[in-house]
């Protein structure tokens, strides 16, 4: 057990504390959850500016026990979208989960292979998930045997070697922990109705009254604290905060911030992804994580991050309905959530023999080879200057608003798109996909420019406009 810092557990298990609105409901738009008068803390946005608001694309992995069933165990469970909630879906209990457990056995995982094949795909950052909801942690843990090195015959720890090998990369790295559930442990809460604590922990008397606070006192504060000691973490990302207060959320905001000054934190600390952002929270995390595989359909007031998905799964999925997205699509979300102002984590769940989706690095390479013809339209760049996002597709521009970028989805029978409400004059245009200038004329704040018969990318034609 590792011990914590000083008054990292002050609160009480019956403290009277006003919960945060983690349970959505009603309203779920943009413009409820973001209030207009929303501003992020200074020094969170001094973070952010070190590398984050500039990376635009980052890789998630949702990788752990739950890969090797593929969506199903025993036949049930697979009508779940996402495989990484087996133990759930399949009603495991706690003691059956950890017999899979004991074969987890990812003989193929090779993180510098993994590093570089997210490197050759345009990726800035990579999230991993040091622990999911099963309460199975891929690194070394003192706190609970209950990980890849000590429970398991793979007997390596993952976090530390993919970290090394990002890095090496010049890639920035993450990991995701669960830090409210836990299905390994009784006192630890749970989402939803789709499991009961007596279908997980069977054993468990009738009377069994869940301490949540021992919960985080006992493994969730130790291991973050873990983390942060033993793990060169440049992020950290929380999801699903059930019962998460304040002040419960705030001991984890303090433990990031003591060991690591620097390593951003995301919303879901306290904040469900489709939850209202209130004022008063801002000060525990960095940023917003929305929805999974949401996409803003607006401007926000706040730096978002949109946790994307290849397939309609995050955890390796073969078992049940399970689809994968198309390489248009991918590329169409990439572009919107980057022109409304954020950052897309694009996830893919490796196999559980270790090696990665063949189908999730195919996308990622169509999705490399985009960017490295049209990266400087998306690296670097800042939200669409624009009052609204135009009809034909998109715009981003450079930080220092002298270049729009023209993402160009839908190809006009025309001949010819407008832009409205320029920011400024235009003097020349480039299609980035064969560096021949666009023909272009302006009257007012309305640009013209003049296309050829055909798109020149099959995905996103890209227009430099020069102001």
């Amino acid at each position: 057990m590792i011990a914590l810092t000083a008054g990292a557990l002050s609160v009480s298990a019956n403290a009277n504390t006003k919960k945060a609105p983690n349970q959505p409901k009603g309203d779920v738009t943009f413009e409820y959850r973001f209030a207009d008068d929303l501003k992020q803390t200074p020094d969170s946005i001094a973070r952010q500016e070190q590398w984050f608001r500039d990376a635009k694309f980052g890789a998630f992995i949702h990788f752990g026990v739950y890969s090797t069933l593929e969506g199903e165990y025993e036949g049930r469970g697979n009508g779940f979208r996402y495989s990484e909630w087996i133990q759930v879906s399949a009603q495991m209990s706690a003691d059956e989960y950890r017999k899979v457990a004991k074969t987890f056995n990812p003989v193929d995982f090779d993180a510098d292979e993994w590093a570089k094949t997210f490197k050759d795909a345009g990726i800035q950052y990579v999230v991993i998930t040091s622990k999911h909801h099963d309460g199975f942690a891929l690194f070394d843990s003192m706190v609970s045997d209950y990980n890849i090195v000590d429970y398991t015959p793979f007997k390596r720890d993952i976090i530390k070697e993919l970290s090394e090998a990002c890095h090496k990369q010049g890639l920035k790295f993450g990991v995701y922990y669960s830090h409210a559930q836990d299905w390994d442990e009784p006192d630890a809460p749970y989402l939803n109705t789709r499991t009961k604590r007596s279908f997980l922990h069977p054993e468990l008397p009738a009377d069994f009254e869940p301490d949540f606070d021992s919960y985080l006192a006992e493994k969730s504060l130790p291991q973050v604290e873990e983390l942060m000691k033993n793990y060169d973490l440049d992020l950290i990302w929380f999801d699903t905060p059930v019962d998460m207060t304040f002040e419960r959320a705030k001991q984890f905001t303090d433990i990031v911030r003591q060991y690591r000054p620097n390593c951003l934190i995301n919303s879901r600390i306290i904040h469900r992804g489709k939850g209202k952002i209130l004022q008063e929270n801002l000060k525990l995390f960095d940023y917003v994580s929305i929805g999974d595989k949401e996409v803003p359909t607006k401007k926000l007031p706040l730096y978002v991050e949109s946790p994307d998905s290849v397939s309609s799964s995050f955890g390796y999925k073969t078992k049940g309905n399970h689809y994968y997205h198309t390489e248009t699509e991918m590329i169409h979300r990439l572009v919107n959530t980057v022109c409304a102002g954020g950052n897309s984590l694009l996830n893919n769940g490796p196999m559980g023999n270790g090696q990665l989706d063949p189908e999730a690095v195919r996308l990622y390479g169509v999705i490399g080879d985009w960017l490295k013809v049209n990266g400087e339209s998306i690296y670097g760049t800042v939200r669409n200057p624009l009052p609204e996002r135009p009809e034909w597709g998109d715009c981003s521009a450079s930080k220092d608003g002298k270049t729009l970028y023209l993402h160009v989805f839908e190809w006009p029978e025309s001949g010819s798109i407008t832009v409205e409400d320029m920011p400024g004059t235009a003097t020349a245009a480039v299609f980035l996909a064969n560096g021949e200038e666009a023909t272009i004329s302006q009257e007012g704040d309305i640009l013209k420019v003049n296309l050829p018969d055909a798109p020149l990318d099959a995905y996103d034609t890209v227009i430099k406009v020069t102001l």
